[in-house]
Formats: C-alpha cells, structure tokens, sequence
C-alpha cells in the first residue's frame, strides 16, 4: 500500500486580500500523482507592482488545496513548488467558516512556467526563435521587439524576423533610427509660409522625446528616464528587475530592499531576497503562513484527530502527517480507503478474491507436480504437459526422459518409449535396433540408398562401385550356387589377391628373367622348383637346359625320372633321362 503525505493545507483562496491580485482562477488542486488527481488553480497575483505585462505571464500561480483543521502547520515546508519558483503559505476563513491554509507557488523573475509551477519554471526563452514573430528574446524573456526606443523620434516600427524595421512615416524625413521631422515644403505661389515641424528647433531638454500634437511641442521623458523634459531627463537607476542585483527589486526607477518594510512578511518569520523575489519562511520551530504570521508547531496534534480519511493509519513523519491505507486496503488515503476486493469481479480476470486481496489462483500449490496451470474465469485449471499423463491435480507423468528408460530395443521420443525403426528407413530396406539406434540396410540381392530406396541388382551393379581391390578387374558373374556376383581378377601380367590388391609381375616370359630361371605365373623361378617342391620324382636329380627342368634318376636307381627313381636290382652304373618338354 502505498503513503501519501499530507498536503499543504490550502483554502479555496476566499480570504486573499484583493489588493494581491491581478487575476485570479479558483480551483481544486491535489498533489499530483495516483488518487490526488492531475487538476491545479492557477493565479496571477504579483507580490510587488511589476513591469509592463509581457507576452509570457511570469506571475502564475499553482495553489495546492485542501481544508484543514490545524492552521499551525507550513504547507510550504517541504515546499511543494518545482524547481525556479517560490512557495508562499495564505490562510482564510476557507469553506462553512472553517480555518485553512494553502500554499501558493510562484515562478520566480524571468521565469515562467514549465506546464505549471508544480513542476517547475522555466526561462521565457533562450533565443529568439522561442519567441513570436513580433518578439524578441532580451535576457531570457521575450519583449516586443517594437518597445520605446527601439526607433527614433517620429519614427514608424515595424516588427521582422524578430528585429525592428524602422522607417520615417510619409510626410517627414530624417534617419529613424534617431529621429524623422516633417518635410519642409516650398510653394513659390503661396503668399504665406507652410506650417513647421514645431520640434525641428529641439525645443525639449536633453534626452527628452519631443512630439507634435496640433503643430505645438510636447516633451516628455522617455521610457527609463525621469526629471524635467523641458530641461534634462536622467536616466533611471533601473526599468526592469533585471537591473538589480538578485537581493534587489526595481521599484520607482530605483533599486530596493523589499525586506526592508517589516510588513512585508508576518510575525515570527525570516524575509530574504532571491532573484528579485521576496521569500517568507518561518523561524525553526514555528509554522504558518509566513506572509500573515508563524506560530509555535506542536507535532502531538498532526493525528489527532486523524486528518485521514476511512480506513487509514496516521503517523507524524518528518513534521507531517502521513496518510496510508490499511494493509490489503487501496484508495486515497486522505479521503477514504476500500477492501483490495470483496468478490472475484472486484479482480482481473486472470486473479481471484481472497481475504479481500486480489491474487493469482495459480500461486502456491494449485496444481500436481510437473502439471499446468491456468486461469479461467478466476480459477485455476490444471492440465498435464503434451506428452505427459495422470492426474494434473494430483502428478504428471513421463515414460522416460532419455534412451536409458526404455529397453534396448525402443527408443525416447516426445518422453515415450517407441520402435525406433517406424518410419526410420527407406522403401523395402530392412531395419535392426541396436542399442535405441534404427540400423538401416538393403536385403541380400538389392541395393540402394537403405534410408531412401533398396532396389534389385542389375550386373552394372555389382561393379558399380568397384568392389575389388587396387588394381584389380571387376566383372559380373556367379558363384558356385549359380548366384549372380561380382568376380575380381588381377590383370594380365599382375599378380596379388583380387580382393585386396593387384600389383605388376616380374615378367611375362622367360626372356625377362636372369640366369636359368624361368617366367611361371608372372614371377622369375627355378624351373627345377614347382609348387609344392621338386618338379622331378623321388630319388630324381634336376638340372636346367635351356631354362627347361631335365629330371634323371642318379647310378644305381631305374625308373621314370619324372615320376620316381628306385635302386636297380644289378646296377652296372647306367642312369635314365626325363626331360620336361
């Protein structure tokens, strides 16, 4: 809830003396903000006779309102003006007789106001462009451009762009900047003489204006001078406050104290002089109106009685009365407060009426764990999350979180335990779960993308890619069941396994090896070694001719060479021949 200090307490102006007045607008001002409302009075009432009325009134008034029981208190303490203004208190008979006291805020010299002197003053005008056309800007207000003096005796003035034009009117010449006299015309057949500018002789006193009213003299001191326009006009000591120091005001052509008349503010209260404005201000332990008179402040009475309003607490605060709502209570707390609410259409609907206060049916525990809450129609509605099950009102449910919660074979989706293979892959692939995962593949005899499309094979397939190893040739075939497949071969003059790597031979024929060997599958060997040994038989002896194995059974054996050699039963020392052809 929220405190609000009491006001200066101000009368509806009914007893300010009508010799302070130049004009004045009676209305109902509270402090601004919240329930005090945004309405001011205004009036213009100078404290001293002031210059000319400009086109910009400084004079305006803000007057905080309100009738009041004790009149003892400051209204301007704190002072409730904005920034460049003056507070002044004022007490009358108020309304039904009763005493009050009100605070009247002032824009100080030169200053006007900024919305209202609540907020604060401004200056008039920083530069000509603030100012109207026929203005101009002249120590921080706008003055007419076309003041006296602004062009000579005579003179016409014209207002442009914010400077004076001047100019002699028909019928007289001269320089208007100083002074235009009237046209000496001769007629040569006139018997008598044209009448004369009868201020062309200078017939004034120095500094003095001279006009002509009816062909006769008329001298008169000019705007800021004062004396005998027959024989001298002095310069004033000032025309306009501004003249002065700031503890001075300019009165009469003089510069004063104000302060210096002990009327000028009430018993029991301090008089000062700041930027040319007169400020009344009790003495330390006294309040009041400091214009009419202080008296003794007594901080026992500022609450009792209570000057708030129903349903409020009164405290003293700094000198004041503080105003505030009971707990749960809203309103101006100077006139009366009320229940936050008494029914849920008291509230907005998103809040229900509890214990007279506004709250949100969703705070607290409204709803089960992990559950949504709502508000419709001042009530809570609780629902389980998407995905989620069971009783909002009581706990909301998920099947897991992530994979872990689920067993090998399904996986987490949208806090659900799912087939991971629905939907996973392509068209006619086959699909494996292997931990939470979808293994996507194609069917034995297809191929294709498995997440896409499996397809059948075709030959250009089988080699498409290349599924053999480095080097090696990949062609179509089948294998021993009749099963189409690709068939890897080494080519001609290579050697190695198909399937890993093919690389080149050692040579193609015979000619391409050294010595006695010979060229048997692309490699260089011993003709006498064949693949798994001795190309000769048993007991047999090799020897190489012409890079050809020749196979004999040694003395003492018979038999085929190429076969086997056995001991002879009478050997005479004879050997047979083989010779692979």
């Amino acid at each position: 809830h929220e405190e609000r200090p009491l006001p200066s307490l101000v009368p509806l102006l009914l007893g300010i003396p009508k010799n302070e007045m130049r004009l004045l607008v009676v209305g109902l001002a509270l402090m601004v903000g919240g329930a005090w409302g945004q309405s001011h009075s205004f009036s213009y009432a100078p404290l001293l006779p002031i210059a000319p009325y400009s086109v910009y009134p400084s004079e305006r008034v803000d007057i905080f309102q309100r009738e009041e029981f004790d009149t003892s208190r400051n209204p301007c303490q704190p002072s409730p003006c904005g920034s460049n203004t003056r507070c002044e208190t004022a007490r009358s008979g108020g309304i039904a007789g009763r005493n009050t006291v009100h605070a009247r805020c002032r824009c100080l010299e030169g200053f006007v106001p900024n919305g209202n002197t609540i907020v604060g003053c401004k200056y008039q005008c920083l530069d000509d462009r603030e100012c109207p056309d026929d203005y101009q800007c002249r120590g921080q207000k706008c003055v007419r451009v076309c003041e006296a003096g602004a062009c000579g005796i005579n003179a016409d003035c014209e207002a442009v762009n914010h400077k004076p034009r001047c100019s002699c009117p028909p019928g007289f010449r001269g320089n208007p900047e100083s002074r235009c006299s009237r046209e000496q015309i001769e007629v040569r057949d006139a018997p008598e003489p044209l009448e004369v500018d009868p201020c062309f002789s200078s017939p004034c006193g120095e500094n003095a204006d001279c006009r002509d009213e009816r062909s006769r003299a008329v001298c008169t001191c000019p705007f800021g001078y004062s004396g005998d326009p027959l024989t001298r006009c002095n310069r004033g000591e000032c025309t306009e406050n501004d003249h002065c120091s700031p503890n001075k005001v300019c009165q009469g052509l003089k510069c004063i104290d104000p302060c210096s008349d002990r009327s000028m503010c009430g018993a029991n209260s301090n008089c000062q002089v700041r930027n040319h404005q007169v400020i009344c201000t009790c003495i330390s332990g006294y309040v009041g109106d400091a214009v009419r008179g202080c008296d003794r402040f007594d901080p026992a009475t500022l609450c009792n009685p209570s000057p708030c309003g129903q349903n409020t607490n009164c405290k003293v605060k700094d000198g004041r009365a503080v105003c505030s709502c009971f707990v749960n209570y809203r309103g101006d707390p100077l006139t009366k407060c009320i229940p936050d609410c008494e029914r849920n259409e008291d509230c907005s609907s998103s809040q229900t009426c509890r214990n007279n206060v506004c709250v949100n049916p969703c705070s607290g525990n409204a709803c089960g764990e992990n559950a949504i809450c709502e508000v419709r129609n001042y009530q809570a509605i609780c629902r389980c999350p998407e995905y989620y099950s069971g009783d909002p009102y009581n706990r909301c449910t998920a099947q897991c979180f992530d994979h872990d919660d689920c067993p090998n074979h399904q996986a987490c989706s949208l806090l659900k335990c799912i087939n991971p293979c629905e939907g996973a892959c392509g068209e006619r692939a086959d699909c494996k779960v292997n931990d939470h995962q979808p293994i996507c593949s194609c069917p034995r005899g297809m191929t294709g993308h498995p997440f896409e499309r499996c397809r059948p094979f075709t030959d250009e397939d089988f080699c498409k890619p290349n599924p053999c190893g480095d080097g090696a040739n990949c062609q179509p075939g089948t294998d021993r069941s009749g099963v189409k497949k690709a068939v890897c071969t080494c080519p001609h003059g290579y050697i190695g396994n198909p399937l890993s790597r093919c690389t080149k031979g050692q040579c193609t024929q015979d000619n391409e090896c050294p010595g006695s060997q010979t060229c048997f599958l692309f490699e260089c060997k011993d003709p006498c070694v064949g693949i798994t040994g001795s190309v000769c038989g048993e007991n047999a002896k090799c020897i190489v001719r012409d890079r050809k194995p020749v196979c004999s059974c040694p003395v003492g054996y018979t038999g085929d060479a190429r076969q086997a050699c056995s001991p002879a039963p009478h050997s005479r020392g004879r050997f047979s021949l083989g010779r692979f052809k």
